[in-house]
């Protein structure tokens, strides 16, 4: 084969693993912060967060309820901004491009993914976050969900983490779970909520998680909601505080009843139904402890809602 001959070879043979060597080593991330207007608690900024996972070539979501901002690390040759606007605005909330920084990162040709075998728990990340309370997830919007899934005969167990962020579903036979996740997606999606399965190191850290930490299932999730149960009162208080002006003792008294009742309210058995309105006995208990203008104050402090106002404690 003379010269000519060979290069013309190589050309045709190797042309096009060069060009693929040459997009790899090009390859790059991206991280765009986007502004978000109309997240009201954090499973606004939940439903952003899987909605945008499902974007293909977003890799990492992270959001800022506070900010009202979402982090999101994307390949920019899978994916573009707008697209990813779009996914945010079709939840019904408006997004702007703040700012984009790359930086480089390994050649996504390169993660080889083998198939995963049979795991023994399958791990979702899932919008079940208290509205309320920060950091705490929603005993009465994830009970309902967990009994779901616990009828489920391939499901040994159902739990969600603390926040409410992160679902854990155990089988009672591992050969089952493709079956079992399709199952664990259609009671979210009956409830207009959806829910993205973890894998790589998410799921490695979701499992460690579970194995250290104190899970709930269905019969535990109530210790949930006494938590925001407790929260709540001790917000109304406070901000009522001024116009009751009760002794501290009093003021102890009162918190304590209104968190029980509260706590009733939303651990009560409403089947699919999630308690949502944890004021509607608030006249009947406080009315042990105020007098008709005492009430008012209390009143006028449970009218700005069970979530933290500018200044309140989260």
């Amino acid at each position: 084969m003379n010269l000519t001959r060979f290069t013309r070879f190589a050309a045709i043979s190797w042309g096009p693993l060069l060009l693929l060597s040459a997009s790899l080593s090009l390859a790059s991330t991206k991280t765009a912060t986007l502004a978000v207007k109309g997240w009201s608690c954090g499973s606004c900024a939940a439903s952003t967060r899987i909605a945008l996972k499902k974007v293909d070539g977003v890799a990492d979501v992270k959001t800022d309820v506070e900010k009202s901002e979402v982090a999101v690390t994307y390949d920019d040759t899978r994916t573009t901004l707008d697209k990813m606007v779009q996914a945010v605005e079709r939840l019904g909330y408006k997004a702007t491009v703040k700012t984009v920084t790359s930086s480089s990162v390994a050649p996504a040709a390169a993660r080889l993914d083998s198939p995963s075998s049979p795991e023994r728990a399958s791990f979702f990340e899932v919008p079940l976050e208290c509205g309320a309370v920060d950091g705490l997830g929603c005993g009465s919007a994830s009970k309902p969900v967990l009994k779901a899934l616990e009828r489920d005969p391939r499901v040994k167990e159902a739990r969600i983490n603390y926040p409410g962020t992160v679902l854990a579903v155990v089988w009672k036979d591992p050969g089952q779970a493709p079956a079992g996740i399709a199952a664990v997606n259609a009671v979210f999606k009956e409830r207009d909520l959806e829910v993205t399965v973890l894998g790589g190191s998410a799921r490695e850290k979701a499992l460690k998680e579970f194995e250290s930490q104190r899970w709930y299932g269905a019969t535990e999730v109530d210790r949930l909601s006494e938590r925001e149960a407790e929260v709540i009162a001790s917000r109304l208080v406070n901000r009522a505080k001024s116009g009751l002006n009760l002794p501290p003792e009093k003021l102890a008294m009162l918190t304590r009843d209104l968190s029980t009742g509260i706590a009733a309210i939303l651990t009560r058995d409403k089947g699919e139904e999630c308690a949502r309105d944890p004021f509607e006995e608030l006249t009947k208990i406080a009315r042990k402890h105020l007098n008709p203008e005492q009430m008012a104050e209390l009143r006028k402090a449970a009218e700005q809602g069970a979530g933290a106002l500018p200044g309140e404690a989260k």
